[in-house]
């Protein structure tokens, strides 16, 4: 037995889409206010002004990992002197999510279930989202028949138990696709305007590898390559201030390196230069390293990701060289 949310899509919340099939505001599914729904989704604070969270979606149309803002508009709870003060949760929509069409429409109806699934070596929790139009089907019949019969009347509805269609579906996806992350510009943007003291808490070690990775490109910055079959790699996020000094899950603390070097960058035997180029330490003879000494890492296109110069320099004065000192590795 399962536990499902279903959601009919809307149409102000969808941007009010007009003849011109043009939206004139942003997109987002408008979840409920009921506490059955929210703890379904990741838990938000009402004393953050606008907290917020990375939902991972797996929609059961493409099959790629893509991620949305799950925003916590709470205007009311601090101190917003407007007449209607905002009090909602948005799961705001993206071009990745959407595949850059207006592929929600008015009342079709979304449905997501919670899945655990092991990414690699980390465990992760995603949400399956079916799409499923207003087409009169059988599928369709018994969504929106959940919907009508839940006690709350708001377009929405919880059910306990198996939704075949959605199963089958998800059985597919889940065994055929690798589930590639995709990480819209809309999503870092988003976190840049709600940037408070607690966005490290958007990060977690799964977080921190899927948007190093996207960031790189999913390609050694010193290198440029990568070794791959399906979900295996020989890729690794890694952190330029080390975990263990205090690094936080942040994508400007990390960079994506093949497992060597990645090893040689936590030993220290090399660092990056405030221009973001490799230095090899001089005690260090390895042909493989010194190929690469002086050399410009791939820096990602977007500024979100780009190494973070503080944690360069900590890199530098506090791990580079670090192999040389007895009982301290």
């Amino acid at each position: 037995m399962s536990e499902y949310y279903l959601k009919k899509c809307g149409h102000q919340e969808l941007g009010s889409v007009g003849a011109d099939g043009k939206a004139n505001r942003g997109r987002y599914l408008l979840t409920s206010m009921d506490e059955s729904v929210l703890s379904f989704f990741p838990p938000l604070s009402t004393a953050q002004l606008n907290d917020s969270a990375l939902l991972p979606i797996i929609p059961l149309y493409s099959g790629e990992k893509v991620y949305c803002n799950y925003v916590y508009h709470n205007d009311k709870y601090n101190g917003s002197t407007a007449k209607n003060p905002r009090n909602e949760y948005r799961i705001y929509l993206n071009r990745a999510l959407e595949g850059n069409v207006h592929r929600f429409m008015r009342d079709d109806i979304v449905v997501f279930r919670k899945h655990a699934y092991f990414d690699g070596n980390l465990s992760q929790t995603v949400y399956l989202l079916d799409l499923v139009h207003n087409d009169n089907s059988t599928y369709y019949r018994e969504l929106n028949r959940i919907i009508e019969d839940y006690p709350i009347n708001g377009g929405y509805g919880k059910f306990n138990g198996t939704l075949s269609d959605f199963e089958t579906r998800a059985a597919i996806v889940m065994e055929t696709h690798t589930h590639n992350t995709v990480i819209d510009a809309s999503v870092t943007q988003q976190i840049v305007k709600n940037a408070t003291d607690s966005i490290a808490s958007l990060f977690n070690a799964v977080t921190f590898r899927d948007f190093v990775m996207t960031g790189y490109g999913n390609l050694c910055a010193i290198t440029g390559s990568v070794i791959q079959y399906r979900t295996y790699s020989n890729l690794e996020a890694a952190h330029i201030k080390p975990r263990s000094h205090g690094g936080l899950f942040m994508p400007n603390n990390g960079i994506a390196l093949c497992r060597d070097l990645h090893w040689a960058f936590d030993k220290g035997f090399f660092t990056l230069d405030d221009d973001l180029r490799v230095r090899v330490h001089p005690e260090i003879t390895s042909d493989y390293l010194m190929a690469y000494n002086g050399h410009s890492i791939r820096v990602p296109e977007n500024p979100f990701f780009a190494p973070d110069l503080q944690s360069v320099q900590y890199h530098r004065e506090n791990v580079y060289g670090l192999f040389l000192t007895t009982g301290r590795l």
